[in-house]
């Protein structure tokens, strides 16, 4: 009988000790898709966690695609000394200045509590909290560029993530239209290389704008020559045009050598017409 109480007894404890083994959950209920987070904007992850633990860590993470960096981490810790097996609640973290993390408009943003992967994944997440520093540039003013010439920009990587070169023919600032072209982007550097036909020779007002994904910022205006257009942009035609040239040259110096003969028989027998006349 004993026995028999002793086993309910561990059975008991051992239904108790699964119940109360409630496996963690948590999820994402900032920032939601969308949202724009900055300087002290909170984060924040419920979680229901049933395992005994008595400190809990949740990491947040930001992905993109258009950064340098393309995620970034940052782990808040929750002390639950003292809690219920059964606790719930959640975790909550300010976004400060002194998380390194670049502007971007796509951001995906995940988090987990003690390595539990939480739901409520966060996209299109737009983090605005700097504003891109002006490109500048070492090009000379009153520069002639010809197709293939390349434009060189220094740009802040960390808080750049595309730029645009706008050939205008006025000093406004333009960010459009159909002299404005991407540049490629790479670290600290954006380049643009003159094509052939696309943009008209000209002098036109070069600016070069550096953009986060939620701000842009101007160079200052520059002036330059684009001058890319030859006369004749086939040489086949080119040579062609010549050697139509030539023969007609020649046809025409044909022409004149045979006429100037003619006239010169003309005259010769003329003369000794006379000449016999007078005999």
């Amino acid at each position: 009988m004993k026995k028999i109480i002793i086993l309910m007894a561990i059975l008991s404890l051992f239904m108790i000790g699964i119940v109360n083994a409630t496996a963690l959950t948590c999820a994402i209920i900032e920032p939601n898709s969308g949202d724009t987070l900055v300087d002290g904007s909170i984060l924040n992850a419920s979680f229901l966690e049933g395992d005994g633990n008595t400190t809990l860590g949740v990491i947040y993470t930001f992905a993109s695609t258009s950064t340098a960096n393309t995620s970034a981490s940052f782990a808040p810790v929750v002390n639950l000394t003292g809690a219920s097996l059964m606790a719930n609640g959640s975790i909550n973290s300010s976004f400060g200045a002194g998380d390194v993390l670049e502007d971007a408009a796509d951001y995906t943003v995940t988090a987990t509590v003690n390595g539990t992967a939480c739901s409520g994944t966060a996209t299109s997440v737009i983090v605005g909290r700097t504003t891109p520093s002006a490109p500048t540039t070492t090009q000379a003013a009153q520069s002639v560029l010809k197709a293939g010439s390349v434009l060189t920009y220094a740009v802040t990587g960390t808080d750049t993530t595309s730029c645009r070169a706008s050939f205008q023919t006025s000093k406004v600032e333009k960010s459009s239209g159909t002299n404005t072209f991407a540049m490629v982007h790479s670290g600290d550097t954006c380049t643009y290389t003159i094509p052939s036909i696309t943009i008209g020779d000209g002098v036109y007002s070069l600016r070069a704008w550096a953009s986060d994904g939620t701000d842009a910022t101007f160079s200052t205006p520059l002036d330059i020559e684009i001058d890319n257009i030859a006369s004749n942009t086939n040489p086949a035609e080119d040579g062609l045009q010549v050697d139509i040239g030539k023969a007609v040259g020649e046809k025409i110096k044909g022409e004149t050598i045979g006429t100037i003969a003619i006239i010169l028989v003309i005259v010769y027998f003329v003369f000794n017409q006379k000449g016999s006349k007078r005999k």
